[in-house]
């Protein structure tokens, strides 16, 4: 299998976290679409030219990451699958990874709205829509400190919802300027720290 897209993408990292803890070999090519000779390559693969895209093993390029991700869960099995087959505790899991992942999308378009990688001219950022999705990224991560149940965030076992919080919540962290409204998530944090000193996390920080 080949992962195409930088770790820096936090929708890409959590597929390459994924392919790791599954044991899965995988070659992991780099494309950012910020680069237009990258970008040119990165659309051959997905018409969007977004990351992160998935080709397999038979040739099927995918596209999306929770695409990719459902595609790994099957390819893994039941047996050892970060996220449960069937049941509430699936849906559970798959509403908690759904609040963070709205939350990263949000930090996303601002992180291309303002600062070293605006797309637009200062004077062209619309700032109450801007502040707005700040604020949005720190309602969904506050309300999901409040459903984190134990070590980890579904419980006593790492899970894809910690796989994806973390890779978001780092992200953001990373990315969110001071002027925007804090966030303050011991509990997130802590699991970020702990994710972060695996080594399948550890092999996927983004330079």
């Amino acid at each position: 299998m080949k992962l195409f897209g930088s770790y820096g993408s936090p929708f890409t990292r959590r597929v390459g976290v994924t392919l790791l803890m599954y044991g899965f070999k995988f070659e992991h090519v780099a494309l950012r679409s910020s680069v237009p000779e990258e970008l040119e390559e990165l659309k051959q693969l997905n018409p969007l030219a977004r990351v992160p895209a998935l080709q397999t093993d038979e040739g099927m390029v995918l596209v999306d990451s929770t695409t990719i991700l459902d595609y790994l869960d099957q390819l893994k099995g039941s047996d050892g699958q970060l996220v449960p087959t069937t049941g509430l505790s699936r849906t559970k899991m798959l509403n908690v990874i759904g609040i963070a992942a709205g939350a990263a999308e949000k930090a996303v378009a601002c992180y291309y709205e303002e600062g070293v990688n605006a797309k637009r001219p200062l004077d062209k950022v619309y700032r109450p829509w801007v502040d707005r999705m700040y604020e949005q990224t720190k309602d969904g991560l506050d309300a999901l400190e409040t459903m984190v149940e134990g070590p980890w965030v579904m419980g006593e076992t790492i899970t894809q919802a910690d796989v994806s919080i973390v890779c978001f919540w780092d992200f953001i962290i990373k990315n969110r300027p001071e002027s925007a409204p804090g966030i303050i998530c011991p509990k997130l944090e802590e699991i970020s720290l702990k994710a972060n000193a695996l080594k399948e996390f550890a092999a996927t920080v983004p330079t």
